[in-house]
């Protein structure tokens, strides 16, 4: 459920954004910024009257039936976000203009539409949800506040949604994207105590992690860019939810994609420097690659920071996959057998 803003504050404070001139208010309001040129009232009392709808209460003299532009917002507000001028019709009698009509004043932000109803330039300022599917329709794929009703470490927090694939609703559940800087690598270093914490800011652009998604995801679905830009997804899921111990997710499905991606990467435990909770006999695959901490079950379809050709550090770039895949999903390869990507993507919904 959308959780809204605080309305305006006071009956009485409201009435300064509904009236051109209106009694002082003894509550707080908020203040917007002048925005430059068009806020403010464009036809003030003094060039068109101040008669009210008949054209009654001795208002200066204007033609009867004409008309002038009109808005007693605050300034800079004018034509921002919802905020719209409205009309003064002279009266019949022809001594003065009546009220401003049709004029859209600013009006404290909703969480249920795609509108700046406070004309301040922030769309649904404030607003949390308790998932990206009930962001407003019309708003883009972007960062947005959620509230899971205390089943995050966190009351609020950030989470990028997607909010266009596949009737949108899409929350980013990690994201490792490659950087010659060496970055990646170290950023997947994450002991066992962290697996379900956050790292990182929610961005396409940024690595990023939080580990408690999955409590509540329930479809799942892995994006990989390749290093010419073309994005493909590999892998859907289904889970139940999560053993936090172990990190196998409960009742796991394979639905579309890569079969080995799905068992490899999804249907393992978790595994880091200092837990084995991987499948492979062999050892412990983070130790084997780089300190990489992710889901393991062969240790090698993609790795979200190590390479798997020799040396397995090449220069902590990040994220690479297998070239058996590349090949299989159309996609551009750097001509290794394990090439460099340049983003893998965990979405999950609910």
């Amino acid at each position: 459920m959308a959780l809204g803003k605080g309305s305006v504050a006071g009956a009485c404070c409201a009435a300064i954004v509904l009236l051109a001139a209106a009694p002082a208010c003894s509550t707080k309001v908020r203040r917007f910024d002048d925005g430059g040129a068009g806020g403010g009232v464009v036809a003030s009392a003094s060039s068109a009257g101040e008669g009210g709808a008949g054209g009654g209460g001795g208002g200066l003299p204007c033609d009867p039936g004409s008309q002038v532009d009109c808005y007693s917002g605050p300034p800079g507000t004018l034509n921002r976000g919802a905020c719209r001028g409205g009309v003064r019709t002279c009266g019949e009698q022809g001594n003065g203009y009546g009220p401003c009509a049709g004029e859209v004043v600013p009006a404290p932000d909703r969480c249920d539409t795609a509108e700046d109803e406070d004309c301040d330039g922030e769309v649904n300022e404030g607003c949390a949800y308790a998932r990206c599917r009930d962001i407003p329709p019309g708003l883009p794929s972007d960062v947005y506040l959620l509230d899971l009703d205390g089943a995050g470490p966190e009351p609020e927090f950030p989470v990028y949604c997607d909010l266009e694939t596949d009737d949108g609703g899409w929350a980013l559940l990690y994201n490792s994207v490659g950087s010659e800087e060496g970055a990646t690598l170290r950023f997947w270093n994450i002991p066992y105590a962290e697996r379900l914490g956050t790292r990182g800011e929610p961005a396409l652009g940024q690595n990023f992690y939080r580990g408690s998604l999955y409590f509540v995801g329930r479809e799942y679905r892995d994006d990989i860019e390749d290093l010419e830009g073309t994005v493909k997804e590999v892998m859907r899921a289904t889970a139940e939810g999560i053993d936090s111990t172990t990190m196998k997710l409960l009742r796991p499905t394979h639905v579309t994609g890569d079969a080995n991606i799905y068992f490899a990467h999804f249907l393992s435990g978790w595994s880091s420097r200092d837990h084995d909770g991987d499948t492979d006999l062999d050892g412990n695959c983070a130790l084997e690659y780089q300190n990489v901490a992710q889901h393991y079950a062969q240790c090698w379809e993609y790795n979200l920071g190590a390479d798997a050709d020799e040396p397995t550090d090449d220069g902590g770039w990040g994220p690479h996959l297998g070239t058996h895949i590349t090949e299989r999903l159309g996609l551009a390869s750097d001509e290794t057998r394990y090439t460099r990507v340049r983003r893998i993507s965990r979405w999950t919904r609910w």
